[in-house]
């Protein structure tokens, strides 16, 4: 068992340590979001060569937690306003999932011929680990769907920002916004960053929120930003190194895969991101010119990635991350709640 757990420890410092190279190559390349673009790439590469290389959901929890801080940090006084603001795209967005969801499904079905559990919740625009375990209660294929929805988000974590810098003047200014990192620890850091991660961790566990590690130190964060309690900042070496642990883990998921089960993979799961993408900004263009709203920011909102990735897309491009946080939560709950009941009357064909 220490063994065991040895091994896996090694493995996972063998990761971070490939990430931390491919973050350092794609941060001297001046590519966008590079400690996650990097990593994820390095880490994917590694994975399919066979090195000896694996980050699990259960070393991803202290990096997810880390982005939590971050992220909620990033909330202030001002959002309320904002978010009231908001009230069209995300009155539209139940419509936007079905349809994305529809054409998902349609594409996994005919095009790639998954039997019908497996099509549906591969084609969810929901979490990597609802969408699995939903779909396995139902007799789809769990690993199918979870690598499906990895290559997914790899892809429009990948794609995303570059897409972006045509849509917002100011998205190739930062690595992450000033307001959200500080170059040192400072005592309100200790403190509420403690306070934070312990009673978010506690509550998002006690409460059994959707990726607990993450939401829990988010919203304590968050509670207390926007209520100018504090507004300690986390330090830009401890974001980077959480946002490799973050390109780690969705770089190590294609383990296992030879080189043309993945390149199958990758094109299977690049018809239906293209799929979303295309929608994505359809609406985005077509809202934001209407309402007047930033293109740019509904992208992100309504984009098909993952709330973490999402989320730390928007900090790198100096974009408003509490707007796609509450985005793509109402996305998830959305998701959770109405995709098993629509599930009921599919039937196998």
């Amino acid at each position: 068992m220490k063994r065991d757990a040895a091994n896996i420890v090694l493995r996972f410092l063998a990761a971070i340590a490939v990430g931390g190279a491919g973050g350092a190559i794609f941060a001297a390349i001046g590519a966008p979001l590079p400690w996650v673009l990097g990593s994820m790439a390095a880490c994917a590469v590694a994975s399919i060569a066979g090195l000896p290389i694996a980050a699990s959901g259960a070393t991803r929890r202290p990096m997810a937690a880390v982005i939590g801080l971050v992220l909620g940090s990033s909330f202030h006084p001002g959002l309320i306003a904002l978010a009231r603001e908001w009230w069209l795209p995300l009155l539209l967005l139940p419509p936007f999932l079905a349809l994305a969801g529809l054409l998902c499904v349609l594409w996994f079905r005919r095009v790639a011929g998954f039997d019908p559990a497996t099509a549906y919740f591969a084609g969810m625009p929901g979490g990597i680990a609802e969408m699995v375990v939903m779909g396995g209660e139902r007799g789809a294929d769990e690993r199918t769907i979870g690598l499906i929805h990895g290559a997914r988000i790899f892809l429009v974590v990948f794609l995303l920002p570059f897409v972006i810098r045509h849509f917002h003047a100011a998205a190739a200014i930062a690595a992450a916004p000033v307001t959200s990192i500080s170059p040192w620890p400072s005592p309100a850091l200790f403190v509420w960053g403690g306070i934070s991660l312990t009673v978010g961790l506690v509550l998002g566990r006690a409460l059994r929120l959707p990726a607990w590690h993450l939401m829990g130190p988010l919203a304590i964060s968050a509670a207390l930003h926007m209520t100018g309690v504090t507004d300690f900042r986390v330090p830009g070496w401890l974001l980077a190194a959480a946002q490799i642990g973050l390109g780690a883990t969705i770089g190590c998921r294609f383990a296992g895969l030879d080189l043309r089960a993945f390149v199958r993979l990758l094109a299977l799961a690049a018809g239906s991101t293209l799929i979303l993408m295309v929608l994505t900004f359809v609406v985005a263009i077509l809202l934001g010119r209407a309402a007047g709203f930033d293109i740019a920011l509904l992208a992100l909102a309504y984009s098909p990635g993952g709330l973490a990735e999402m989320s730390m897309v928007a900090l790198s491009l100096s974009l408003e991350p509490g707007i796609v946080v509450v985005t793509h939560l109402a996305r998830v709950a959305i998701v959770l709640l109405f995709a098993p009941l629509a599930f009921r009357s599919e039937k196998p064909s």
